[in-house]
């Protein structure tokens, strides 16, 4: 099975106008904020901030070049460090970044088709981490029961939640004073209780804090 068996689909987008899609975006990349890698913490917020200020503005091209470049270099980076002792984690480290980086790329995109497509892309890079972490065995489930199912459908779950509430919070968010804050709290970022694996502790602790 793969991330495509559960993956949404353009016609899902329907509801969402230009911004709803963008922040639907930015909220992939706050679901993986717990695989961010090491020292990522400000180039992470400005990337965040550009795709949301985007949503309801002209994006700045060249701040797009140099948030991509710093945000991807920053996941090969974490990837490779981590390669021979917690090869996973550096994945989904890697993963997290690339999710962002989708994002930023789909606010510089002409066109809806497009633009719908690469916001798929980043859903996808979001819940490749879900997969990742089953397929290591990270993801404790009840016996009979598959950690790639439990864990990807999760993830897509709380993705899918997000294209009603975006549909109708875009104006919310355009009109607050910290956009990504009102994004972050228009609803809750996982569908019931947080997942056990998405621990945070868990990622500090492989990369030292």
């Amino acid at each position: 099975m793969t991330v495509r068996l559960w993956a949404i689909k353009i016609g899902e987008l329907k509801p969402l106008s230009r911004a709803g899609l963008l922040l639907l975006g930015a909220r992939c990349a706050l679901r993986v904020e717990p695989w961010l890698p090491p020292g990522t913490t400000a180039v992470w917020s400005r990337g965040l901030k550009h795709v949301v200020t985007s949503a309801f503005s002209e994006p700045d091209s060249s701040a797009a070049a140099t948030l991509r470049r710093e945000l991807s270099n920053r996941g090969a980076t974490a990837c490779n460090a981590l390669r021979a002792t917690d090869e996973p984690l550096g994945r989904c480290m890697n993963y997290a970044t690339q999710t962002l980086v989708r994002a930023i790329d789909a606010a510089g995109i002409d066109g809806a088709a497009p633009a719908k497509k690469a916001i798929i892309e980043a859903a996808k890079l979001s819940a490749s981490i879900a997969a990742v972490l089953a397929h290591a065995g990270r993801i404790d489930v009840a016996p009979g029961s598959s950690a790639l199912d439990v864990a990807c459908v999760a993830m897509w779950d709380a993705i899918r939640a997000d294209i009603p509430v975006l549909a109708e919070a875009s104006s919310t968010v355009e009109g607050a004073d910290d956009r990504v804050r009102a994004l972050r709290d228009c609803s809750p970022l996982w569908v019931g209780d947080v997942p056990r694996w998405v621990d945070v502790r868990r990622s500090e602790a492989a990369i030292g804090g």
